[in-house]
């Protein structure tokens, strides 16, 4: 078993997820800490990943009820007959254009383009509504079918015929409730997804990274033990680096950037991605 972030240097971390001020975990014993969400959405919660040893981390997190009533996904949808896949969109534009509340980056893909619209080649599979974009190869893939019944793959011959949306990633880092190993250990800004050993949760989370003085990044394995943490029994290593964005929509439906993503080297901008996974929710009835 690869040792988790805890036991490989994070003794001194603090940790808080919520939104606000937070409780920090009290050394190892993740079991005995309540994690705080917040509300966002009717089944959708938010909460803030932060720490200060043994480097500076910032990051945000979803759970996701998939037994919610109103709760449904939507992954990046093909092209049409144009050149490629997808066509390069930011995660605020597809969560804009699609009505969703909230969204992240997901699979890999081919190369960063700098205008939007240009085609893309998505690596690994990507499913929307039922359609297949492209094949799964050799790579894992996080997988959902039309009833929220989520399920996350080492590797697939076939696609499963219930695949409602699916998408790809770089590797499996947690599979029955322990981490893999798989990976690597450089420290990068990542998004990943986890479900919970009941089914019942989607977790999909965003860490910042290269950015002095915000957020150093995370190894492959620290994220395994954040999801071990949150409660995930299965998760997957999406696409990171300068893509990593999560976005929820705001009071008025406009997209709300609640990372900082670092497209180029830059702080706060959003690169262009192949492959996004939304999420619809109802609004809160406060918000109604």
């Amino acid at each position: 078993m690869t040792p988790s972030f805890l036991q490989t240097g994070w003794r001194a971390a603090l940790l808080v997820l919520a939104l606000g001020a937070g409780t920090p975990l009290p050394g190892q014993d993740l079991a005995a800490v309540a994690v705080d969400w917040k509300p966002r959405f009717v089944g959708v919660e938010v909460a803030e990943v932060r720490a200060s040893e043994p480097r500076r981390l910032r990051g945000v997190a979803l759970r996701i009820d998939l037994r919610a009533e109103g709760v449904s996904f939507l992954a990046t949808p093909a092209n049409g007959e144009r050149p490629g896949e997808t066509d390069a969109q930011l995660t605020s534009a597809f969560l804009a254009e699609h009505g969703l509340q909230a969204a992240i980056n997901a699979a890999p893909f081919d190369r960063v383009h700098e205008q939007p619209g240009q085609p893309q080649d998505v690596r690994g599979l990507l499913v929307s509504e039922g359609k297949k974009v492209s094949r799964a190869g050799e790579s894992p893939a996080l997988l959902i079918d039309r009833k929220n019944r989520a399920w996350i793959e080492e590797s697939m011959s076939s696609v499963p015929a219930s695949a409602w949306n699916a998408v790809g990633g770089f590797a499996v880092i947690v599979e029955g409730g322990e981490p893999t190993g798989r990976g690597d250990q450089k420290l990068h800004p990542r998004t990943a997804a986890g479900v919970s050993k009941d089914g019942r949760w989607l977790f999909l989370v965003v860490i910042d990274g290269r950015q002095f003085g915000h957020s150093g990044g995370v190894s492959t394995a620290e994220l395994a033990s954040l999801f071990l943490h949150l409660g995930a029994w299965d998760a997957i290593n999406l696409d990171g680096g300068g893509t990593s964005t999560l976005v929820v929509a705001g009071l008025d439906g406009a997209p709300k950037i609640l990372n900082s993503p670092v497209h180029g080297g830059l702080p706060g901008r959003e690169r262009l991605s192949a492959c996004h996974l939304g999420v619809r929710a109802q609004p809160l009835p406060e918000n109604q």
